[in-house]
């Protein structure tokens, strides 16, 4: 009796080791996310489901992941700031990457055990946001740093870092603002013209990027390029703020109809 009650509970538990949620990954997910976020499809999510798989024997909850990526980025701006500069670019893209990969994992290990919420996902969103200021930031601090005298290390790839984040943050707000969906009789998007299908492509290009940010700073540091990398994130930034109110606009209902 009490064998058939342990076979019956392990019916009844979803299977969540790792190659399974790499399996459902593949099957459910893996195609929709590559288009909206290939970075992440493509650098981070493997790690992330073997992650999954270890926390959830752990009884580990989702909020706790999120809480945990909190002082990996915290640390981000202090090892640009305290290390040597070499050590620091090192320093900031392993912590940038372990970010991704705690901000993956916990909504996985959210639908692997089935405990998502409202506050768990806003939550989310709150460090989300704030790792990405972090990382801006950290990236002009390793820039200055390379950069620098004797008499100083200076501030101006610091303060272009944080212009480009604020940037950053803009485009995302802008983003949540527009509306859900397109009423009835409005104007639409793009359709499947050539024109429309590469619009499209580059602003999913565009979009899924982001994650990708680190592994570039990474390279940059190799190449010694870590100006350049500041340049190229104030760039992102812009066409991001730009692809994001034209997408808006594009998408709001028209008051004429």
């Amino acid at each position: 009796m009490a064998q058939a009650g342990r076979d019956q509970l392990d019916i009844m538990q979803p299977d969540t080791t790792f190659r399974t949620l790499w399996r459902e990954y593949r099957r459910e997910r893996f195609r929709s996310e590559l288009v909206s976020d290939w970075a992440v499809a493509v650098l981070y999510r493997l790690p992330s489901l073997w992650l999954v798989a270890r926390l959830v024997p752990t009884g580990m909850s989702p909020t706790a992941v999120t809480l945990a990526a909190l002082p990996v980025a915290l640390a981000m701006p202090l090892a640009a700031l305290l290390l040597p500069p070499g050590g620091a670019a090192l320093a900031t893209v392993l912590l940038a990457v372990a970010f991704q990969i705690l901000d993956c994992a916990d909504g996985g290990l959210a639908r692997a055990t089935g405990r998502s919420s409202s506050k768990g996902a806003a939550l989310d969103f709150v460090i989300d946001m704030a790792q990405w200021g972090l990382f801006y930031t950290s990236i002009g601090i390793v820039a200055d740093r390379m950069a620098g005298t004797d008499e100083g290390t200076g501030l101006f790839w610091t303060v272009v870092a944080v212009a480009a984040a604020w940037l950053r943050l803009y485009a995302r707000v802008v983003r949540d603002a527009r509306p859900a969906s397109v009423a009835p009789g409005t104007a639409a998007p793009l359709g499947h013209s050539a024109q429309g299908g590469f619009v499209v492509l580059a602003e999913r290009a565009l979009a899924g990027m982001s994650g990708a940010l680190p592994i570039f700073f990474g390279i940059a540091a190799l190449a010694g390029a870590v100006p350049a990398m500041v340049v190229f994130v104030l760039l992102y930034a812009l066409l991001d703020v730009a692809d994001a109110v034209w997408t808006s606009f594009r998408n709001w209902p028209d008051a004429r109809a």
